[in-house]
């Protein structure tokens, strides 16, 4: 059994809010007594992402820019909760849909994981779909995604080599790979 415990918060203030991201500055006290102040939470969506094979029992993948990052990535496709969803087999079928025009009725939630337990107050699902047939996409308009089709083989190659840069990414790409070998 851990002795671990919880921090106590005395107060809370909201520095940055957007649609995007939050920053929540937290006054906080541990339960030996050391006052943390302000400690940082980064608050923002939920997001999705789909491990997607299609009926050749290729692996879906995605490369697009990312600013945060300076250049393009490749990834898993995927996207953000939506205020009110929790419907997260859904929001998976439409963010592949979007992004990849991939589609399937064969969908299953693998793994809730937080992206950064220290820091970040959302979470990552993994959604794994199957049979995937291909229709048109329909990204949003902010959104220039090159659909990338590769063995599991190539994927998991792709994860342990750095080829993919996304570390959430990686690790939920193996997760899922480990559930279909």
């Amino acid at each position: 059994m851990s002795s671990a415990k919880a921090w106590s918060v005395q107060g809370s203030q909201r520095p940055l809010e957007s649609r995007w991201i939050s920053v929540r500055a937290d006054d906080c006290v541990t339960p030996s007594g050391a006052t943390v102040s302000p400690f940082y939470v980064l608050e923002a969506p939920d997001f999705v992402s789909v491990l997607g094979l299609d009926t050749e029992d290729r692996v879906i993948l995605v490369r697009q820019y990312r600013h945060g990052f300076g250049g393009l990535c490749l990834e898993l496709p995927g996207g953000l909760v939506d205020p009110g969803e929790t419907d997260l087999i859904a929001v998976a079928a439409r963010e592949l849909q979007e992004e990849t025009g991939y589609a399937s009725g064969d969908l299953t939630h693998v793994a809730t994981l937080s992206i950064d337990p220290s820091r970040y107050a959302n979470r990552q699902h993994l959604v794994l779909a199957r049979h995937l047939t291909q229709g048109p996409p329909n990204p949003d308009a902010s959104e220039d995604i090159e659909v990338v089709r590769v063995s599991r083989e190539e994927a998991r190659d792709l994860a342990l080599s750095g080829g993919i840069a996304n570390a959430a990414h990686v690790g939920l790409l193996l997760m899922g790979l480990s559930r279909v070998f």
